[in-house]
């Protein structure tokens, strides 16, 4: 918990943009905001607090935008670094790093996309199935935060960037 703790204080950039940037989805989808924390302490509490959207569409989006749009600023991040400030980028990767460790959704975001995907796919919406592996994918990566999956998940993108092979 210490540890949990130091790193949530150490990437507390990638904490408020999450927060952030799935309150602006919630506006961008018309999702009415029932309550937003900047910076959880525990990381157990939930960043934004919505209403559940009744169209399969703004349930995907909600789930999957805030992800997209922290990755693509990393990456952003990461190139502004490397091409403007090469020798000195330990900014840029801080806050790349610690923007995309908080990108992924949490596993409430999962139980929703989950039981809206099913509940779709049997009214006969076939496209709702892509929400199924999403899904997995949400779960799989919330096993794999106590293995620092989403710090790894920062660098891959930074070495993506660098184009640079960390093999």
């Amino acid at each position: 918990m210490i540890i949990g703790l130091l790193i949530r204080l150490l990437t507390f950039p990638g904490v408020i943009l999450d927060a952030y940037f799935n309150k602006i989805t919630c506006n961008y989808l018309k999702i009415e905001l029932l309550q937003v924390n900047y910076f959880t302490i525990t990381g157990e509490e939930l960043p934004v607090v919505h209403e559940i959207p009744e169209e399969y569409s703004k349930t995907f989006g909600i789930a999957v935008l805030p992800f997209t749009i922290m990755s693509l600023i990393s990456l952003l991040l990461f190139y502004v670094g490397l091409e403007l400030f090469p020798n000195s980028d330990f900014l840029f990767v801080w806050l790349g790093v610690s923007i995309a460790a908080h990108s992924f959704p949490n596993t409430t975001m999962g139980d929703l996309l989950w039981s809206n995907s099913l509940k779709e796919v049997k009214k006969g919406n076939y496209i709702a199935l892509i929400g199924i592996p999403l899904v997995i994918i949400i779960y799989i990566a919330r096993i794999l935060h106590y293995f620092w999956l989403d710090i790894i998940y920062g660098f891959l993108l930074y070495y993506l960037v660098k184009g640079e092979s960390i093999i």
